[in-house]
């Protein structure tokens, strides 16, 4: 069977976005509504990360079944969220979110690691470009997320953000259930061990760059509030300023992928995010932060999609990729900690800020070493070889 055109993985793409951000804009409504302290809020980020990680594991084992069947668990997850928020008790309705995020999250590992495999196994010419686009639309959908559960709040009735995305779930599931898994020979013994060293170097880079991506977006309010005096609501529209900077970044990443190779576009974004997080070490200016979290989305933007990409061209059994994409997630959940950790140990948020500065010094240092470090890993085959 040919595979799903990219417009219909791209719409699957923005559903994924909203429900992986889901939690944080319903946490504060379903903690007042059952009265929860934070340790059972936080259990909602817990149980979708962790749901997440496994799923993204044993997604590339049946690629094509995990598309169809990823939909079809972030639908019922979704309803179950509905039926959640309509409970009384606070055990009931915490019991019910609980397990309504872990079958989303599974749903996520599984639709989003498939859809990245799949969208990658496009010409060497046209990788980096589609996988722009298709992450560019995820996206839209986490963009979008905060203002729909707003809107919805205003409304007095959440089912109707509910059964919208339910129901776009739904659609994507029957639309890729005719899906088959195409035959394929088995691996060999060696090509894990093949592999190990190009898994190990994305792993690292990956997951460095997923960290810093949301450390910056993580802590962005607070240093507006806490250092330039902005109101609490300037301060959070920064943060949609931000993703909307890596949004347009991703776009014209896109674009230039269409004239320059990989690296040429991957490099130089790189570069001006860190230079642009550096400038947030020292006391600056209003204008000169608005300014540097601009650089630092806009840059960013294009980083995630070419390594996924270079990992792709670089490895021979894609099987073997799913454990690099469950780590990514996990540097999501590290490097924010971390910087929060050292901002409390010294007494400053903009200490805080040298470690995504430290963290992208290596992202930068490993992508300009990439084809020294990998060069004797594998003997590429002929269809495998990128420049």
């Amino acid at each position: 069977m040919k595979e799903p055109p990219l417009g219909l993985l791209s719409f699957g793409f923005v559903v994924c976005g909203i429900v992986t951000v889901l939690p944080g804009p319903l946490l504060p409504l379903f903690a007042a509504r059952w009265g929860l302290p934070d340790v059972q809020s936080g259990a909602f980020f817990a149980a979708e990360f962790a749901a997440s990680t496994i799923a993204a594991i044993l997604s590339p084992r049946r690629m094509r079944w995990s598309l169809p069947r990823g939909y079809a668990l972030i639908s019922v997850g979704v309803f179950l969220l509905a039926v959640a928020g309509r409970a009384i008790s606070p055990s009931t309705g915490h019991a019910l979110a609980l397990g309504a995020f872990t079958l989303i999250g599974f749903g996520i590992g599984l639709s989003v690691t498939a859809t990245n495999l799949i969208v990658g196994a496009a010409p060497a010419a046209e990788r980096a470009r589609r996988l722009s686009i298709v992450n560019l639309w995820w996206g839209f959908g986490a963009v979008a997320c905060p203002w729909l559960v707003a809107e919805v709040e205003h409304a007095g009735d959440l089912r109707l953000l509910f059964a919208l995305v339910g129901f776009c779930a739904t659609g994507m599931f029957i639309v890729l259930l005719p899906l088959r898994e195409e035959p394929r020979a088995p691996s060999t013994s060696s090509s894990l061990g093949s592999d190990a060293i190009v898994l190990a170097y994305f792993a690292l880079l990956l997951f460095l760059y997923v960290g810093v991506e949301n450390a910056v977006g993580g802590w962005i309010a607070t240093y507006t509030h806490r250092f330039n005096n902005m109101t609490l609501a300037n301060a959070s529209l920064m943060v949609s300023f931000y993703w909307l900077a890596l949004l347009g970044g991703r776009w014209v990443g896109s674009l230039a992928l269409k004239r320059f190779p990989e690296r040429v576009v991957m490099i130089p974004g790189l570069a001006i995010a860190l230079t642009a997080v550096a400038v947030l070490i020292a006391p600056r200016p209003e204008l000169t932060v608005v300014g540097a979290i601009f650089l630092a989305g806009f840059g960013f933007g294009p980083v995630f999609p070419i390594g996924v990409s270079r990992m792709l061209s670089r490895v021979i059994d894609n099987r073997n990729t799913g454990w690099v994409f469950a780590t990514c997630a996990s540097g999501g959940a590290v490097l924010p900690w971390v910087t929060g950790m050292v901002s409390t140990h010294w007494g400053s948020l903009r200490l805080g800020f040298a470690v995504p500065v430290a963290a992208l010094a290596i992202i930068l240092l490993l992508a300009l070493a990439e084809n020294l470090i990998l060069q004797d890993a594998l003997a590429l085959p002929p269809e495998k070889q990128d420049a």
